[in-house]
């Protein structure tokens, strides 16, 4: 059981650095040095206007810190075959779960190190928590964080254990106190660790473990669609109705592609989630850095990834045999396309501009750059994209 879960962490390790690879591309980690940029721009200003010992920072510190605690879930790779073959190796399941708690750590301590790093300044500056308890705080979360992974190993077997989410909130007021007295948090730290270690192993529950593994899996896979194709990924399209008021009322305004590209971006999960995790990471950034031009750069930098990504709609049916038997002109095909990212993009413009007025300062430089984000749009769309498209199909005819 031990060689199985060596050669299945493997096979992940493998699987994750072939979709890593695809997700951190030029464009995405040019986007991500512009937001990690903004966001330390912003973070240096704001400690210099902070003022030092408010009541509020330790709850917010602990909150931040209480993040990284609550990220990664306890990996098993099972797989629904398992169920059966396995059935019968309950007693040696421990040897297999023993190096995959191990990678289950990995995630959260390198977020851990990560987040205290960046919260140090503020934490010793602002809140001023001497060094030494400061490290002992990040200590204390690393600990917490190994005991709640083995109460989700338990609750993999039958019987009474203690609920996930008390001990995530109890794990969060031992933060909390941590940070106000070094005592108090000491006698909670203590009680948390006893309910990460009741309960006794029984009978394995394969349904639930499978279940529970599937879904993390979905979770991944859904992060990695994204960016790129994700073969193993269960894709399911569904109707919308709250997105029909998109759909244009007339049917002259239709064509037979146009039809399927507006249905495809509005009912196929991976685009539509794509408009609105771009457009969200859009307001992020602005309300981040508080700053026009930082606002309008990064903002049209999320509408030429959209763009760029949105562009696979093109041979989204290729592979459909009643689609490519069709009398359809490339001609034809390319002007709806285009009419449909164009509708797309300038509407995601739109609500990015809505975002700018609710989250940057409301001065008279705001409307002219909500201007400036519009013209970038329709060079995009208007322009930029019929020549591109028109360039691919002249080299593929």
């Amino acid at each position: 059981m031990y060689d199985l879960a060596k050669r299945r962490l493997k096979a992940n390790f493998k699987q994750s650095l072939r979709y890593l690879s695809l997700v951190f591309n030029d464009f995405f980690v040019l986007a991500l040095i512009f937001m990690l940029g903004a966001l330390m721009f912003w973070y240096a200003q704001a400690l210099k206007t902070m003022p030092v010992g408010q009541n509020l920072y330790k709850p917010l510190l602990a909150v931040l810190l209480w993040l990284p605690f609550l990220a990664g879930h306890f990996v098993t790779l099972f797989e629904p075959a398992d169920e059966h073959f396995l059935l019968t190796q309950d007693r040696q399941l421990q040897s297999y779960l023993t190096p995959l708690f191990a990678y289950s750590m990995l995630l959260p301590t390198i977020l851990l190190i990560a987040m205290g790093g960046i919260l140090a300044p503020f934490a010793l500056l602002k809140v001023q928590l001497p060094v030494v308890r400061y490290i002992g705080l990040l200590a204390s979360i690393w600990i917490l964080k190994i005991f709640q992974l083995s109460l989700q190993n338990k609750l993999l077997y039958f019987g009474w254990h203690c609920p996930l989410w008390v001990y995530n909130l109890l794990a969060l007021a031992t933060i909390i106190l941590f940070t106000y007295n070094y005592a108090l948090g000491i006698s909670c730290f203590t009680v948390v660790l006893l309910l990460g270690v009741l309960g006794s192993r029984t009978v394995f529950n394969w349904s639930l473990v499978i279940e529970t593994e599937s879904k993390r899996k979905e979770g991944v896979y859904a992060f990695y669609s994204l960016f790129t194709d994700v073969d193993e990924k269960q894709i399911v399209i569904k109707r919308r109705k709250w997105l029909d008021f998109l759909l244009p009322k007339r049917l002259g305004w239709e064509t037979p592609q146009s039809f399927l590209y507006r249905r495809t971006l509005l009912r196929n999960p991976e685009y539509l989630n794509l408009l609105v995790r771009m457009t969200a990471f859009a307001w992020l950034v602005s309300w981040l850095v508080q700053d026009y031009r930082w606002a309008l750069g990064l903002s049209a930098l999320v509408l030429i990834l959209t763009l760029y990504q949105l562009r696979s709609l093109e041979h989204v049916f290729d592979y459909h045999l009643m689609y490519r038997v069709m009398p359809i002109d490339s001609a034809w095909q390319r002007r709806s396309l285009i009419r449909v990212l164009s509708l797309t993009l300038e509407l995601q413009a739109v609500v990015i501009i809505i975002g700018w007025a609710i989250v940057l300062p409301k001065q008279t430089m705001l409307f002219l750059y909500m201007i400036f984000l519009l013209a970038i749009t329709v060079f995009l769309v208007r322009i930029y994209l019929p020549l591109s498209l028109g360039g691919k199909h002249e080299t593929q005819k």
